[in-house]
């Protein structure tokens, strides 16, 4: 394959995984707390000749937009939402997850819990267990869960060193082998839930320039391709 179509492809092979994070964007933007992505880029030189380079373009990693969604309220005593950066901790079977995702419930063993059955744990890695008739529950801004009777937990809110490097685990959750670090002054509202903070005009007009510049390139590889078969046609031709 000649110089000109490894740049056609490059571009190609980039605009198509760009093209996928959109898509992953434009699918959860109705999601509880999801964080929209872009892709990052970074020049590839590669030697071309005598003294000579050539500039790729390929994607090394995505980027996670860390910006608060919109709230909104729904006046369920169990939807929370972290104002500012932070993230719950939640209990699976292969270890602590954390989530932006505050929709709750409660599970018949009283424990709070997402909807897919995962626990939240306080600030000392125990499940959120609600005591038998505990009635009305409340959330103060830090974290602190209350009834009728008094406090029951606190809900620690945590961060890390590089959120950026936290990686999807499905169900709105992230995982990551860095150590967490609670969040000072963390102000938690309750009866709300954090939005995706996908912008759905921006996402579409993204999409379609990736698509106009994937034709673009497709239609600079054709006549790059015809130019060559005609070259070969004539070359042919002339020995003969």
């Amino acid at each position: 394959m000649d110089t000109t179509a490894y740049i056609g492809l490059s571009r190609q092979i980039a605009l198509q995984n760009r093209l996928d994070v959109i898509a992953g964007n434009i699918a959860n933007m109705n999601t509880t707390g999801f964080k929209a992505e872009l892709l990052r880029f970074e020049t590839v030189w590669q030697p071309a000749g005598r003294a000579e380079r050539l500039a790729f373009v390929q994607d090394v990693g995505r980027i996670r937009d860390l910006r608060d969604g919109a709230f909104t309220t729904t006046g369920n005593p169990l939807d929370f939402a972290i104002a500012g950066p932070g993230y719950f901790t939640v209990e699976t079977p292969d270890g602590p997850a954390y989530t932006r995702a505050g929709q709750f419930q409660i599970s018949a063993e009283g424990q709070i819990v997402t909807a897919a059955g995962h626990p939240l744990l306080d600030e000392n890695g125990t499940p959120v267990t609600l005591p038998p008739g505990s009635g009305e529950l409340a959330l103060a801004a830090d974290g602190t869960l209350s009834t009728a009777e008094g406090p029951i937990a606190r809900i620690q809110i945590v961060d890390f060193g590089d959120p950026q490097a936290l990686e999807r685990a499905g169900d709105g959750l992230f995982r990551t082998d860095q150590p967490p670090q609670p969040v000072e002054n963390a102000r938690l509202e309750q009866g709300v839930l954090e939005e995706s903070n996908v912008e759905p005009v921006l996402e579409i007009t993204r999409m379609m320039e990736t698509v106009r510049a994937f034709e673009a390139t497709q239609r600079m590889l054709d006549i790059h391709h015809e130019i060559e078969r005609r070259t070969v046609q004539g070359v042919l031709g002339q020995g003969a």
